[in-house]
């Protein structure tokens, strides 16, 4: 008991991180893992002439879309880090989570055995600042992205985002898009989550609690019908070429919007150029 008690007194008062841990290898490339990724399956493309433009010397902010209903190839390809340090070597990505996930007792060791970081501005800064391959993934859609998720739909929170280009600017980083085709397919929203004013509830419970609880359909251990288990779909997750953004320590608005409006047009190449391949049967990408 004791222990505990000064686990916990730990835990609220100094559990914070400031920055990331170095991922613990043997724990995210062990083979369990391996089951994970192939249950939907998750796989990972980043073709050859995008890793050539990879320097390891480089720090890199990679912006993951879309978030879905819990972000299980952000999780497969960047947490758990089956292919990806074979694909990039020298690039050591940090996922950022919210920092919630740091106040729950345990939870927060496995948050920090896969590296994962706050994701707050100061700690984006620091992991970016920390040294040659030191890199961040950011789902930027956020919490809000996931009350818009849905079977063959490509709907984003994007267009108000703006911190993290700022970031970017200022630490010189190369922002790279990534897409998960697929992501939104693992689970079917029924009818009433679709509603604008199930949404606006969402949107204000998130704004007191900075998470949501979104409504979802998945299937139980033997059925297909009813449960908490995502469903079999795969996920795609594709790299794209980085953006190299100059290093300005003040953007002003006019250089938010500008470098906004490229990583934008970045991404829907992105998107335009894979869809035909992974997700054809989806809608078209729409940025809220």
């Amino acid at each position: 008991m004791p222990l505990m008690l000064a686990y916990l007194a730990y835990i609220f008062t100094l559990g914070r991180p400031k920055h990331p841990l170095k991922k613990w290898t043997a724990f995210t490339r062990h083979k369990l893992w391996d089951h994970y990724a192939g249950y939907f399956p998750v796989r990972l493309v980043i073709p050859r002439h995008v890793q050539d433009k990879f320097d390891p010397q480089a720090n890199y902010f990679f912006i993951y879309h879309p978030h879905g209903i819990h972000g299980f190839g952000a999780i497969a390809v960047f947490s758990l880090d089956s292919t990806l340090s074979s694909l990039l070597p020298g690039i050591n990505v940090h996922a950022q989570t919210l920092k919630i996930n740091f106040f729950v007792p345990f939870w927060r060791e496995l948050h920090r055995l896969c590296g994962h970081g706050d994701a707050s501005a100061s700690c984006i800064r620091r992991t970016l600042g920390s040294g040659p391959g030191e890199s961040v993934l950011l789902v930027v859609g956020g919490a809000s992205e996931s009350l818009l998720a849905s079977p063959n739909t490509n709907e984003l929170r994007l267009q108000s985002r703006r911190g993290f280009v700022k970031i970017a600017l200022q630490e010189g980083s190369p922002l790279v898009p990534v897409y998960a085709f697929g992501e939104n397919d693992v689970y079917r929203i029924p009818r009433i989550a679709g509603s604008a004013w199930w949404r606006r509830v969402g949107e204000k419970f998130r704004k007191v609690t900075t998470f949501v609880l979104p409504l979802f359909l998945g299937r139980g251990w033997f059925n297909y019908s009813f449960g908490i288990l995502p469903h079999r779909r795969p996920i795609t997750v594709v790299v794209g070429e980085p953006l190299p953004v100059p290093k300005i320590p003040q953007p002003t608005s006019e250089d938010l919007q500008d470098w906004h409006d490229k990583y934008v047009t970045a991404l829907k190449r992105l998107f335009d150029e894979y869809r035909a391949v992974y997700d054809v049967e989806s809608s078209g990408l729409r940025i809220h």
